[in-house]
Order: C-alpha cells, then structure tokens, then sequence
C-alpha cells in the first residue's frame, strides 16, 4: 500500500527526473564497469580544473595517490567559481573568496599545498572558446604554467562534458600544448558527462584505452576534500553551499570506489 501511495504521489516532472538520475548512474556503471584498471603513474601532473572542486570532484583520488607516492601535482584553476554567486543573489567578490578558502582547504586534503594550486582568473561562465576574443591570449596565459610546471601529464575534463566551461577550458589545454610543443600525455577526466551528456553517449565515447583507477585506499581522503566544498561552514542565505546544490547522482558517482580516465587522441592535440 506505502508503494502504490508513493507511485501515485509521482508528478510526471518528478518520473522524469527520477529517469534522468537513474540514468547518470547506469550510464556510468555501464561504461567502467569493462574499462581495465590501472594504477596512477610516476609522472607529474597537471590538473586542470575549469571552477573549485573541479579536481576534486574527478581527479581527487588520483592526485591523492600520486602526492603520496611523492609525485609533484600542481592544480590550475581558470576561473575563481563566482558566477554561481549570481544565481543566488551572492555578491561574486563573497563568492570568490570563499571559495579560494574551500579550494585551497580541498587541496590540502589532497596533500597539495597552497603554492601548487594556481589560479588564471579568467571569468567564471565566459570561458572563451576557439575564434572566440580573448582565446589566444588564455591559452597564452595557461602557457606559462605549463612552462613552469613541465608536467609528464595533463589532466582536463572530457570533450563530452557538456559544460560550455569545461570544453573551453579542454581547448585552451589544448592550444597551449600545441604551444609548448614537448611530449607529454593528456588524460581526459568526466565531471558532468554522466549527467548531462545527451542520449547515446555510450555509441559517441571513445573508450579505447580509457582506464579505470581504484580509489578505495584513498577514498576517505577524497570524500573530506569534497567535503570542503559541500559542508563549508560558510554557506549562502538559502543555505546552499557555494558550489551549488548538486543533484544526488551527480555525487554518487564520484563517491565509487574508483575514477575513470579517457586518453586524448593525438590530433585532437594537434599533434597526429
């Protein structure tokens, strides 16, 4: 009786969103599931994370594995997250500070200190993309990091990731390698492709040498990283926290027991 009460208690709107969770999560349980696993890598490397708790959220356990192998990892962030304030009313300088606070804090917990995340300040939602004004000049400025960093790999968020910021932020790693023009590996790292991505993402994903890497030794410390964003003791007036209310499948995904790695292809690089 509770369950025929509840099922009739369900608006179209709210079978359509549960379907829309049920299939974040399957999609990404499908995919890994037949992904080989592999250990994270001796080589430094490089984050790259469009907003705070991008790297976190989809590279946490890998960069905690690394710096306790004693790996160098350094973080960069694009933009400093503020354009959430403006859907919650929030002043963006608020916003901003806050969130640096929570980023560094994330981080640490990583075993990344503060002189290993580096900010590129570029406007949070506004990301230019290829042809785009500001675009060379972004990819320049990204440059520099990379020139100082000289990292064995680069990790950024997969080119399926939907999120305008993401992609751009993937092209302007791009462009900058084609800049820097030494070898290195680049990884591509999911963070809203499992719940955005539109249907049929399992036809246009390429998984050829992805790879699956086993977290759960350093689970704890991934989950107290996230925790640095989603119950920061500074919140908005609603009682959302700064990174914004997230939907519960979004962030079961990134409480498995494992991370999911996608290589980029060479010429999506430039360099096939």
């Amino acid at each position: 009786m509770n369950m025929r009460r509840l099922i009739l208690k369900l608006t179209p709107h709210l079978v359509v969103r549960l379907a829309h969770h049920l299939r974040c999560l399957s999609r990404c349980s499908m995919i890994c599931q037949n992904l080989a696993g592999q250990s994270a890598s001796e080589k430094t490397a490089l984050i790259v994370a469009p907003h705070p708790d991008d790297e976190t959220f989809g590279c946490g356990g890998l960069i905690k594995l690394k710096r306790d192998a004693g790996v160098p990892v350094r973080v960069i962030l694009f933009t400093d997250g503020e354009a959430v304030g403006s859907a919650m009313g929030e002043r963006p300088e608020t916003v901003i500070t806050a969130r640096k606070r929570e980023a560094l804090a994330a981080c640490d917990r990583l075993g990344v200190d503060e002189d290993s995340v580096r900010w590129l300040h570029l406007p949070d939602g506004k990301l230019p993309h290829p042809g785009q004004p500001g675009f060379d000049e972004a990819a320049r400025d990204f440059l520099v990091q990379v020139e100082l960093f000289s990292p064995g790999e680069v990790f950024c968020p997969h080119l399926q990731d939907v999120h305008p910021d993401h992609i751009a932020a993937t092209r302007l790693t791009h462009q900058a390698l084609r800049l820097w023009s030494k070898p290195c590996t680049v990884f591509y790292y999911p963070v809203w492709m499992w719940y955005h991505a539109s249907s049929g993402l399992r036809h246009r994903l390429n998984t050829f040498g992805a790879w699956r890497l086993d977290i759960s030794a350093v689970q704890t410390d991934k989950e107290q990283a996230m925790a640095a964003y989603l119950n920061a003791p500074q919140k908005t007036a609603e009682g959302n926290p700064y990174c914004g209310r997230l939907p519960w499948s979004f962030l079961r995904n990134f409480r498995r027991r494992y991370e999911v790695y996608f290589p980029a292809l060479p010429e999506d690089v430039g360099r096939g």
